[in-house]
């Protein structure tokens, strides 16, 4: 296959991802329901736990509900994969992946050695999933809902904004590491992707 035919697949592929957005719209927002209601659980636990959960502990905690997310993702695209009797690892899931890897693999490798390292730092582990999320998400803009993007957007401006607010004033002034830690991820991967579910649960019923 000459590099013309496969840019033409691809921009198939393209149009094929973008004529089922509301398709995948409806995916995410389970998924998304789902991921602020664990993420908000956890971080409840963790901020009344605060320091009786040593920070390897709660890293622990955050990636076990990250795989749990990521399962039940999977399981949903799977089910409507088999619905509309197309394969599980289609083009578009694969096209999807090499999106979302990249930025993912690097800022869970950044946040666990920053969680796990010798300085334990915590909330920039936090803060660097966040960022990381958000860029995941943002490069996705080829062929995701738009929706999507400005979640990323989001998510990419929270952790910048925090890692800045971070590395310049001592934060933890406020409050503990483990409860600051515990309210950023509540906020972001539970509020707001509860918010993103609901709003684009409105905008499809009104499109229907």
């Amino acid at each position: 296959m000459n590099d013309s035919e496969t840019a033409l697949e691809h921009l198939q592929v393209i149009r094929s991802l973008m004529e089922k957005a509301t398709v995948y719209r409806s995916v995410t927002v389970p998924t998304a329901v789902m991921g602020g209601v664990i993420a908000i659980a956890t971080a409840v636990f963790l901020y009344l736990k605060d320091a009786q959960i040593a920070t390897p502990a709660a890293m622990g905690a955050w990636l076990g509900s990250f795989v749990l997310i990521n399962v039940v993702n999977h399981a949903l695209i799977w089910r409507t994969a088999q619905r509309a009797k197309e394969p599980y690892f289609s083009v578009g899931l694969s096209m999807a992946l090499k999106a979302l890897i990249p930025a993912l693999f690097v800022g869970g490798l950044l946040g666990m050695t920053l969680g796990f390292g010798p300085k334990s730092d915590l909330i920039g582990a936090t803060l660097i999933w966040v960022t990381f999320y958000g860029l995941a998400l943002m490069a996705t803009s080829g062929f995701s809902p738009r929706s999507l993007r400005l979640l990323g957007m989001v998510f990419t401006l929270i952790g910048a904004c925090g890692l800045a607010a971070h590395w310049s004033i001592d934060l933890t002034e406020l409050t503990s590491a483990h409860q600051l830690s515990a309210l950023i991820m509540g906020l972001t991967f539970g509020v707001c992707h509860l918010v993103y579910a609901f709003c684009v649960r409105v905008s499809t019923n009104r499109a229907g």
